[in-house]
């Protein structure tokens, strides 16, 4: 429920907006950690300074990261953010710049003002971080430009690195104390079997405890997974256990390199593997065809071609068996080495036809559903129907469609890759379109280029010159946006140039309307009103009123740049009624602010207040914070200037307190009006 006062005809709301929560992003903490104390004493005593955990694959890096973080959690009650960089997947690794997107959207960063370059990203995250009591724990570095821009720089922030490398410019430069982990000493070893394969059981036959833990060169996957096996095996002892390893061992012939710990936990790996209940053993395969190593367990039954019901009872075996773990609510990852033997699996043991199959049906799947969430974030947003091929999620509401694209980017963005690179161009030129209200919304500006990117060269390979065009169309805002002004021009008049030749004039109207928003910024006006004469003229004959409405209000600004006030009173008003008669709330806030601007240069500062509400009221009500903050912005200044002092302090407040919430440049402005 909103509650607030009245201050100058401007409603002060206490509360009026979503809030992201503190952002709780630990993975769930290792069940039955054994040992490691001396280590987690040190990372005690190293807390506010960044810390890297180096060592070898399966060591257990994460593992104590984890618990450390989990045991700590309430000296940083300001939150805790975790990102997987990936740096061994073979998939390739998250760059800073990707991670620094996400940690200032989970600090509740507005998408708008998080800036392109990830020297400006970083800046604004330690801006955000500083004075703030948080973990930051950055999980599987490959190298030092991976984790340099994810440190913060206030002595409240904890950073924790994981990397199988040691770093050491991380080290020497930026003064990040290191932390090596050394398999597991012999006594804890045997101490992880004990918590994992029963206390009696290994009491029993200490010897060859000892013997298995060397088997698994005491690395605690390897020891984790073991021990699985020997809870599940009542009445096999530890001796028969350590020759069936023995001899699976020697079987597949791992053992060649004395100097790699590793080699155990393949070892390991497949005579787990082949313990496997037959349909278990098929679900650790698909998550080999799995775009990354992380999956939902949605995804997971399309690869399978079953149920969710009937993937849960097979996962759920896979979890049992420490070949998969848990994330979140039905979401799962596999360790880069457990991937790597399920992608070993699934080439060796499924047919080319089958996997080929499996991966078409997951790749047709994300792009459903990535379709189906666009249609809820921006409904009245004009789209082709898909080629039916996939059942996709349903979602309730705008928040469970974002929270969808939100968790699965990483998916979404690689499947698109995937697509392109197996030869199912068709998909590929398809997510475009299915993305583009998230990538609009959230302004994730890399990801967006990228996936964009991919689909145009796959519309070409196809050649596919509707969808050519429309992505070409669609890479120029983002190059307007981010401020690539010259090349976002050549994008729009290449769009231009295939809509005209194949007749899509839905396409042109809308390249000429986004050629002109650059031409405006540019200062030229005549090049401007020119695209949008055009454009109106097209999209009142095809009778796209949303369209319509958009171009009337780009116009609307132009000719209030050029001093033609009445000109612009007409087409805003026209735009404002178009908006209306469709229910394009999003729409209304930007024409109600529109006509603010332009009532205010006529010196109608009454009706241009009025305006100012009412966008005000518009952005609030679909959750655009940055509209909210600038309508309140310019109606304060406007309260100023009619002398009503505690109502322009009111809404500066409120525009404060948004602007402070995405650590947004603007929050100094509005400081120094208040304090003046």
């Amino acid at each position: 429920m909103q509650t607030g006062t009245v201050h100058g005809g401007v409603h002060v709301h206490q509360q009026h907006r979503f809030v992201r929560p503190v952002p709780r992003q630990l993975p769930p903490d290792t069940s039955r950690f054994t040992g490691r104390e001396d280590e987690l004493s040190r990372l005690d005593a190293r807390a506010g300074t960044p810390t890297l955990i180096t060592g070898t694959a399966g060591v257990g890096k994460t593992a104590l990261a984890v618990r450390w973080a989990h045991r700590c959690r309430d000296r940083f009650p300001d939150g805790q953010l975790y990102v997987d960089m990936r740096g061994y997947s073979p998939r390739g690794p998250v760059d800073a710049g990707q991670a620094l997107e996400g940690f200032l959207h989970a600090l509740d960063v507005d998408p708008e003002l998080v800036p392109v370059d990830t020297g400006d990203k970083a800046a604004l995250y330690r801006s955000v971080t500083d004075g703030r009591r948080l973990l930051v724990l950055v999980d599987n570095v490959s190298d030092a430009d991976q984790a340099r821009p994810l440190l913060a720089a206030s002595d409240t922030v904890t950073v924790l690195v994981t990397s199988r490398n040691r770093l050491p410019g991380l080290v020497s430069r930026d003064g990040v104390g290191r932390l090596g982990l050394d398999v597991l000493p012999p006594d804890e070893a045997v101490s992880l079997l004990r918590a994992t394969a029963g206390v009696d059981r290994v009491d029993a036959d200490p010897a060859a405890a000892a013997r298995l833990a060397d088997q698994c060169a005491r690395l605690p996957l390897a020891l984790r997974v073991a021990a699985e096996r020997c809870a599940d095996t009542p009445f096999t002892t530890l001796a028969d256990l350590t020759a069936d390893l023995a001899a699976e061992q020697d079987r597949l012939d791992l053992l060649s390199s004395d100097t790699d710990p590793t080699a155990a936990v393949r070892a390991v790996l497949s005579w787990s593997y082949r313990a496997l209940p037959a349909d278990a053993a098929a679900a650790f395969r698909a998550f080999g065809l799995h775009t990354t190593s992380e999956a939902s367990l949605d995804a997971v039954a399309v690869l399978l071609d079953v149920p969710p019901a009937s993937a849960r009872r097979v996962v759920d075996c896979l979890v049992s068996a420490h070949l998969v773990e848990p994330t979140a609510r039905d979401r799962y990852r596999l360790h880069d080495l457990l991937r790597a033997y399920a992608v070993e699996r699934a080439r060796a043991e499924v047919s080319p036809d089958d996997c080929a199959a499996a991966i078409r049906r997951v790749l047709a799947w994300y792009l459903h559903t990535a379709d189906a969430a666009d249609r809820v974030l921006l409904p009245l947003y004009q789209r082709t129907p898909l080629p039916a091929e996939s059942v996709p999620l349903e979602f309730a509401d705008r928040v469970a469609a974002m929270r969808w694209c939100e968790t699965e980017r990483v998916n979404l963005v690689s499947a698109v890759r995937s697509a392109a690179d197996s030869g199912h161009h068709d998909i590929a030129r398809w997510f475009p379109p299915a993305l583009w209200s998230f990538f609009d919304l959230r302004k994730h500006w890399a990801d967006w280029m990228a996936v964009f990117g991919i689909g145009l060269t796959s519309a070409r390979v196809i050649g596919d010159r509707d969808a050519e065009a429309y992505i070409l169309g669609s890479l120029g805002v983002a190059l307007h946006d981010t401020g690539q002004y010259d090349r976002a021009i050549d994008h729009y008049q290449e769009a231009l140039a295939i809509s005209e030749e194949i007749g899509n004039d839905r396409l042109l109207g809308g390249t000429l309307a986004s050629l002109s928003h650059v031409y405006r910024r540019l200062s030229r006006f005549d090049e401007a009103l020119d695209c949008l004469h055009r454009s109106l003229t097209i999209r009142q004959s095809t009778r796209d009123r949303r369209g319509e409405a958009i171009t009337l209000n780009r116009l609307g600004a132009v000719y209030r740049d050029l001093g033609r006030l009445d000109e612009s009173l007409d087409h805003l008003h026209r735009s404002l009624d178009l908006r209306r008669g469709i229910g394009d709330r999003h729409g209304e806030g930007f024409a109600h602010h529109s006509l603010a601007a332009t009532y205010s240069t006529l010196g109608r500062i009454d009706t241009a207040m009025e305006h100012y509400r009412h966008s005000v009221e518009a952005h609030r009500e679909v959750g655009n914070l940055f509209g909210e903050a600038q309508g309140l912005d310019c109606l304060a200044k406007l309260l100023r200037l009619t002398g009503d002092e505690p109502g322009a302090r009111a809404a500066w407040e409120q525009s404060l307190a948004i602007y402070d919430s995405f650590g947004s440049a603007e929050a100094d402005q509005v400081r120094a009006r208040l304090a003046g």
